[in-house]
C-alpha cells in the first residue's frame, strides 16, 4: 500500500488517537507473530484502516495493553490484542501487496534499485508463501492488479484506466470484509473508490519525480501548464473520487472505531490532497497556514500569500 489513509490527529481526541496507535501497533504485533520479524517493515496506514474497518463491521474488540515494541523492544506501546480475522486479513494483505511492489520494481527500477528488491524479495518469499496458500483469492486478486497495472502504464493510458486496476483490487478487498450480500454492495463501491483516490493520490504526489526521470504518469498530459494549475486540476480529480467514496461510506453500518474511521475519511484523506499537492514543497510556515482549520486553501495559493 501507499500509506496514504491515515487519521488528522489534531481532528482526534486523546483516547481516539491512543486507540488507533494500539491498533496500528496491534497490527505489528501479529505481523510479527504469524509472518517473523522482517514483516513488521510491511506495515502501514492503509492496511490498519481495513483492519479497522473489519473490526467495526463484524462487532470485533480488542483488548488494549502495555507492552514491548516489536521492532524496538526498549520502547513501550499500547498495543491492541485480539482483532481476529481483521488482523489476519490486514497482515495477509500487507504481506503480499508488499512482495508484489517488490517485484515491479524489479522489473521497471534501476540496478541498485533492482538488486536490493531481488534481495528483500528472496527473504520475503517464505511469508508470502504463508499469505498465499491463507488467502488465494487475494493473491490472485493483487497479480491480475499488477499484470492490469503493467499494461495500462504500457499503452500509455489515461487517469480512469491507470486508476482501475487497482480500485478494482480494493473493491474486491473490501468486499470480503462482509457476508451480507447489501453490505457487500456497499464495500465494493468504497473500494473502489478508495482504491482509485489512493492510485491517483501517488500519481499525483510522485508527478514532479516523474516527469523529471521520464516514467509513466496519468497526470503528465498536463505537464505544459503551470505546476499550480496542474495540482489543482489533480485535486479537482481527486475531490471527485472522494464525493463517490463518501456516499458509499455513509451507508456503512459502523460501531466501533466509528469515530477514527470519520476521521480518516473526512478529515484524513483531505488532509494529505492539502499537504502532498500544495504544502509538501513548501516552507513549514507555509504548510502551517495550509493546515489551519478556519483558512481555506485554495485561497492561500489564488490570493499571492506565498514565497
Amino acid at each position: 500500500m501507499f500509506g496514504y489513509l491515515r487519521p488528522e490527529k489534531d481532528e482526534l481526541k486523546v483516547r481516539e488517537y491512543t486507540l488507533y496507535k494500539s491498533v496500528y501497533c496491534g497490527l505489528c504485533r501479529h505481523l510479527g507473530k504469524d509472518y517473523g520479524l522482517l514483516s513488521c517493515l510491511t506495515l502501514s496506514y492503509d492496511c490498519t484502516m481495513l483492519a479497522m474497518v473489519s473490526f467495526s463491521l463484524k462487532k470485533e474488540t480488542c483488548t488494549v495493553h502495555k507492552g514491548r515494541c516489536v521492532v524496538n523492544p526498549l520502547k513501550k506501546c499500547m498495543f491492541c490484542d485480539g482483532g481476529g480475522e481483521g488482523f489476519r486479513l490486514a497482515g495477509a494483505v500487507s504481506v503480499l501487496m508488499t512482495y508484489y511492489k517488490l517485484t515491479d520494481t524489479i522489473q521497471d527500477s534501476g540496478f541498485w534499485k533492482r538488486t536490493s528488491a531481488r534481495l528483500l524479495r528472496k527473504l520475503m518469499k517464505r511469508n508470502y508463501r504463508k499469505a498465499a496458500k491463507a488467502y488465494p483469492a487475494i493473491d490472485e486478486d493483487c497479480r491480475v492488479m499488477m499484470q492490469r497495472q503493467r499494461e495500462a502504464e504500457a499503452a500509455g493510458s489515461g487517469v480512469d484506466k491507470a486508476a482501475d486496476p487497482t480500485a478494482v483490487m480494493l473493491s474486491s478487498l473490501c468486499r470480503r470484509l462482509s457476508e451480507k450480500p447489501e453490505e457487500q454492495q456497499i464495500l465494493s463501491h468504497f473500494g473502489y473508490q478508495l482504491g482509485r483516490w489512493i492510485y491517483l493520490m501517488d500519481a499525483a504526489d510522485d508527478l514532479e519525480k516523474d516527469i523529471r526521470k521520464g516514467n509513466f504518469n496519468p497526470f503528465r498530459t498536463k505537464q505544459q501548464e503551470e505546476p499550480e494549475n496542474i495540482m489543482l486540476y489533480c485535486n479537482n480529480v481527486l475531490n471527485m473520487t472522494v464525493s463517490q467514496l463518501l456516499l458509499a461510506y455513509d451507508l456503512l453500518e459502523l460501531t466501533a472505531y466509528k469515530e477514527i474511521l470519520d476521521n480518516i475519511v473526512y478529515h484524513g484523506l483531505s488532509f494529505q490532497q492539502k499537504y502532498c499537492l500544495f504544502a509538501k514543497k513548501k516552507s513549514k510556515e507555509h504548510h502551517k497556514k495550509c493546515r489551519k482549520k478556519d483558512r481555506d486553501y485554495y485561497d492561500y495559493l489564488e490570493n499571492g500569500d506565498r514565497r
